[in-house]
């Protein structure tokens, strides 16, 4: 009986895992904007542009649009990612071929002053990596790929998607249905 139950599982598994692989055909995602960091006069924001920021430093990451939150905490990604309300869209990028993910944060005696997400071409792998400049100041880009349909990679480096978690399942139920007969 129980053999018989894993024989029938195992393809619905396998066609959930597919389907959402598949994901209508969209595209991989990645968060695209920049938190200011703690920013005290949030009236300003709508005047402030990367440029007038940046200025004369254009190795400093900047994308549109520019975030600050109420209580000057890093921005909740995840609860962006989930809120239907909000046009997420506008905090989204596409992530072209030969594109990755990108977190830019820049840390000052370990407080985050301010994060960059953004699709970006680099020459690196994926993971995180760090400089640490003269002033203290510590650089840190996080690089990742993401997967069409889920939460864009560049939100944490311990996300699971929800396929792999299904895949996992299903190899699971395999292997047993293999051991059992």
């Amino acid at each position: 009986m129980k053999l018989q139950m894993f024989k029938l599982l195992l393809p619905l598994l396998l066609l959930l895992l597919s389907v959402c692989l598949e994901v209508s055909g969209e595209s991989p995602q990645c968060f695209h904007f920049t938190w200011l960091g703690p920013y005290e006069n949030k009236s300003n924001l709508p005047k402030e542009s990367c440029e007038a920021r940046v200025g004369d430093f254009n190795e400093i990451p900047c994308e549109m649009p520019l975030v600050a939150t109420s209580n000057d905490t890093v921005p909740d990604v995840k609860a962006l990612w989930k809120n239907e309300t909000l046009n997420r869209e506008h905090y989204l990028c596409q992530m072209s071929p030969g594109y990755s993910c990108v977190k830019y944060s820049y840390i000052f005696k370990g407080g985050i002053q301010n994060i960059t997400y953004m699709c970006a071409k680099v020459n690196s792998t994926n993971g995180c990596y760090r400089h640490k400049h003269k002033s203290g100041m510590m650089v840190e880009a996080c690089v990742c790929t993401s997967k069409a349909g889920v939460i864009p990679c560049n939100n944490s480096p311990t996300m699971k998607s929800m396929s792999t978690r299904i895949l996992g399942l299903a190899l699971t139920l395999l292997s047993i249905f293999v051991i059992v007969k």
